[in-house]
């Protein structure tokens, strides 16, 4: 006990792991005191498997029971469209059980684990900014505890997406990018969005040439200068060309299978027509049909939050997380060129929201202090600072209050599989 109270103390990386395991073991605490509330208000007796397990958590369950199948008559949605990283890994744990293990149990054992890795290194990626170091744990509620993250606690894609994604941009931030690279790739076998962090790759990668080379002409045609530059750069360093060039290989990997599954590389994209046929015009007709109640009122609010979404992004551009806020931008333009159907969780789930909201509750507009002094003493050199502090916790406190409820609201719909989360 000594040993682990020593380590606590002086190793920040344990230290870091049991804060997290401890927030997580609360959240899903409060999700089960969530199932004992739905079960005596509805007079059910529903157990945690069946509550935490809705909709596409049925499909993966079967996907990892029985693999990819061809549709039947009666159910015309394939299981071409999810991709198979997930139900991969939702397979090697069940082989370990010999497959004995429950299905939705195990697929609720990866997502936990994956969640909890991811949170891990957004908490080292943000404490190696060094302004964020003193409230980082905020990230590991916000991920554990923010409204939709129940996802990455049900037997979904979401938690492992993020992991790979956290650690696509912890390894760009330690310069490890064909480590980074292939993050990329197995992200991009886990939803196809994943390929679209090749872009955030190449920020990255321009970024860093831009530090080290330490520009600093100015002039309007700079930009073109060094972009000039750095692709000179790129195209003698076999590293990172082939770092940029694995970012896909996921997905393509996949549509190697279908194509000879099926016979169809793009199954999963024309499989799609069996969960929309409605259409609109791409990005712009979507959410002004979405935001304008045009159609059904899920959606309005589905577009609203959208455009939540993009204004938050745009906060990260202008905080200079050029990376991160092209992928959450990309990664959202992609669904909406069909639907806002599902774009709650697809935020969620492609992690940088969390980065953004974190730095909008910790750092936008945050005045700069010195010294040291009590609230209200107006002589008192630094009281300001103090005063500051103490409101930026306050509001931070009501905002997580309301995430908190908001998440109780969410869950009682998920275990009553309500269509406003669809």
């Amino acid at each position: 006990m000594n040993y682990l109270t020593d380590k606590y103390r002086k190793n920040s990386d344990f230290r870091l792991a049991v804060q997290l395991l401890f927030i997580l073991v609360l959240s899903r605490l409060f999700m089960l005191v969530m199932m004992i509330v739905y079960n005596a208000a509805m007079g059910t007796d529903h157990s945690v498997s069946f509550l935490m397990n809705q909709w596409d958590a049925k499909r993966y369950r079967f996907m990892i029971d029985n693999g990819y199948t061809f549709p039947l008559d009666t159910d015309p949605q394939a299981n071409w469209a999810f991709f198979p990283m997930y139900v991969i890994v939702c397979q090697a744990v069940k082989l370990l059980t010999f497959w004995k293990g429950d299905t939705y149990w195990i697929g609720m054992f990866v997502s936990n684990v994956c969640i909890y890795i991811a949170a891990f290194f957004g908490v080292k990626w943000l404490r190696n900014r060094r302004e964020h170091e003193k409230y980082s744990i905020l990230l590991g509620i916000l991920m554990f505890a923010a409204p939709y993250t129940f996802y990455c606690g049900s037997a979904y894609t979401e938690a492992m997406f993020i992991m790979f994604i956290s650690l696509f941009f912890y390894f760009c931030q330690k310069k490890k990018y064909l480590s980074a690279g292939l993050m990329s790739a197995f992200a991009s076998a886990t939803r196809i969005v994943g390929c679209t962090l090749v872009f955030a790759l190449i920020i990255e990668l321009y970024e860093n040439y831009k530090q080290q080379m330490k520009f600093t002409e100015p002039g309007a045609g700079t930009f073109f200068k060094r972009a000039r530059a750095f692709a000179v750069d790129f195209l003698k360093s076999p590293e990172q060309i082939l770092s940029v060039l694995i970012c896909p290989l996921g997905t393509f990997a996949y549509m190697a299978f279908l194509k000879f599954f099926c016979g169809d590389v793009w199954a999963f994209m024309h499989v799609q027509i069996a969960w929309r046929e409605d259409s609109y015009f791409p990005v712009i007709g979507v959410l002004w049909k979405a935001c304008t109640g045009q159609i059904e009122p899920r959606y309005t609010y589905m577009g609203w939050f959208c455009i939540a979404a993009f204004a938050v992004y745009g906060f990260m551009l202008y905080r200079k997380y050029y990376s991160m806020a092209v992928f959450g931008i990309i990664s959202l333009l992609v669904p909406l060129t069909s639907h806002v159907m599902s774009t709650c969780r697809f935020i969620i789930g492609t992690y940088v929201i969390f980065i953004g909201v974190y730095d909008l509750m910790n750092n936008a507009g945050a005045r700069k202090f010195s010294g040291e002094g009590n609230c209200g003493d107006a002589e008192t050199p630094g009281s300001g600072a103090v005063c500051w502090s103490r409101r930026r916790k306050t509001v931070n406190s009501l905002i997580l209050a309301a995430f908190f409820i908001a998440e109780g609201i969410l869950l009682i719909l998920w275990y009553n599989s309500d269509c406003w989360l669809m």
